[in-house]
């Protein structure tokens, strides 16, 4: 993507409210704003939309007036012209609806760069306390949802506004050839109505109950993966394929109720059809036995007719992809609507060293257990402190408490005399450097792993730095030095 384009897509990010809202907003909500955020690009596919459903509704009163010019035995220069307009209009429609596939691409393309930086973002600023009871790897497993989103919006922006339109411009024209086919409108309109209103909300319910079935699995799977060598000394036990087993049975209960909603949907789909194709065909024949209708209308109120129910088909059978659209919404949002730590506006730190001062601090995880209780202490800017302790006793905690991740304590937390919550985060940490026992490397140059981004950090800095922590002969020994890349799996 262009560098320009990027900053577009970008600062679009940055003002979207979807990575914003409570974690009990609809999927129907979340997804019109996914939507909103794209109502320039949404308003031209429904312009050409509108404009493509005029010219296929066309087609059969085109083919109305060259019944009429045949019965009567006329071979004009109308009847060419007419045959030409109608092939030149499938021509137009087939532009436009080259046009509405690169609108889609965009909005695709939007889509997955908005939930990138979505996740990137969101994850380094989530509230470790409200996190704690998730396991991040599987929960990020949620981005893969966007592929479900980026499909589902194809579907929805193509065929959905095309049926719609169809469907109500051709109910206008039917009316026009008959009274009765304004009863028949109303008719089809509200059955269509009780199909959607009784079985979409079953639909979506079920469609959420399976895909959180399939995330357990993926979950069991990765936990497998993790512990790999403990399973390879367990492997006659059959645990991992037990839990599997036991998993996939949840996940295909789920589907089947999913699908039995679906069924039921095409089912009634296939009554409807058979309904108004029999009302339809007696009420023709009926009309053109009377001379209501001439011959030519009649088979364009069958054309028309014809059209109507393959809109409505495909209303009916993209509602599966209606409801993976708003599931995808809702699993992206399992990550995208957790608390982020809260910031200070406080900016103003010295370039050296600084005092951190604790009283009576105390501090307990969600589930009750107290971890630091009734501790006091004044470090002056400068000085070299050591904790020690048993394994459990507090000390990675204190270490986070002093690093503004656990703001919910008791007691004043100090540094340089300022309450630490009053701090602006990023600003803080950019001055403490931490290890803890869970941290590991990323895969990434060992210059990226040291310094993380910081660009202020020069090489002469960061050997004087390597020579302190004892990391000089490792980083010295290394055939590519600061630039040899470093991989977690290896």
């Amino acid at each position: 993507m262009p560098s320009g384009c990027q900053h577009c897509v970008l600062k679009h990010f940055k003002k979207s409210k979807l990575y914003m809202m409570e974690s009990t907003v609809h999927p129907f909500t979340r997804l019109l704003y996914i939507l909103r955020a794209e109502k320039s690009e949404i308003s031209s596919i429904y312009v050409y939309a509108g404009l493509i459903g005029l010219i296929q509704l066309s087609l059969p009163l085109g083919v109305q007036s060259i019944i009429s010019f045949v019965l009567a035995g006329k071979l004009s220069s109308s009847l060419v012209v007419l045959i030409s307009f109608l092939v030149v209009a499938v021509l137009i429609a087939g532009v436009m609806q080259l046009k509405q596939l690169k609108i889609i691409e965009r909005i695709q393309q939007k889509i997955f760069v908005n939930n990138s930086y979505a996740f990137a973002d969101r994850i380094p600023r989530l509230d470790p306390i409200k996190v704690d009871a998730y396991y991040l790897p599987e929960l990020v497993n949620r981005f893969f949802d966007t592929i479900t989103l980026q499909k589902g919006i194809a579907k929805l922006l193509l065929d959905l506004p095309i049926s719609i339109i169809q469907i109500v411009l051709g109910l206008i024209i039917l009316s026009f050839y008959h009274p009765f086919f304004i009863a028949f409108a109303i008719f089809l309109l509200l059955l269509l109505w009780l199909i959607l209103y009784g079985t979409a909300r079953h639909g979506l319910n079920t469609s959420l109950e399976e895909s959180v079935a399939k995330y357990r699995l993926v979950a069991w799977f990765e936990e497998v993966a993790r512990m790999m060598t403990a399973f390879k000394f367990s492997n006659a036990h059959r645990l991992h394929m037990k839990e599997a087993d036991r998993k996939t049975l949840s996940y295909l209960h789920f589907r089947t109720r999913h699908f039995s909603v679906l069924l039921m949907q095409f089912r009634s789909l296939i009554a409807f059809r058979v309904v108004i194709t029999a009302a339809i065909l007696i009420v023709g024949v009926v009309l053109l036995l009377n001379q209501q209708i001439n011959i030519g209308q009649f088979v364009a109120t069958e054309i028309i007719i014809l059209m109507l129910l393959n809109s409505i088909e495909k209303i009916i059978i993209n509602l599966d992809s209606i409801y993976d659209v708003m599931t995808a919404t809702e699993k992206i949002a399992k990550l995208t609507d957790k608390p982020t730590e809260i910031y200070g506006s406080y900016r103003s730190l010295p370039a050296g060293p600084f005092s951190v001062e604790a009283r009576n601090l105390a501090f307990s995880y969600v589930s009750g257990r107290q971890a630091v209780s009734d501790t006091n202490f004044n470090i002056r800017p400068g000085q070299v402190i050591v904790l020690s302790g048993a394994g459990g006793g507090g000390k990675s905690t204190l270490l986070r408490l002093l690093s503004g991740m656990y703001p919910e304590h008791t007691g004043a937390l100090l540094i340089n005399g300022v309450p630490i919550c009053n701090y602006d985060l990023d600003l803080l940490r950019n001055r403490i450097g931490a290890m803890f026992v869970n941290d590991n490397i990323f895969h990434g140059s060992l210059w990226e792993n040291l310094t993380m981004g910081r660009g202020e950090i020069d090489a002469p800095y960061l050997t004087w730095l390597c020579d302190q922590t004892g990391l000089k002969n490792y980083s010295s020994n290394l055939s590519a030095g600061f630039d040899t890349i470093l991989d977690p799996h290896l």
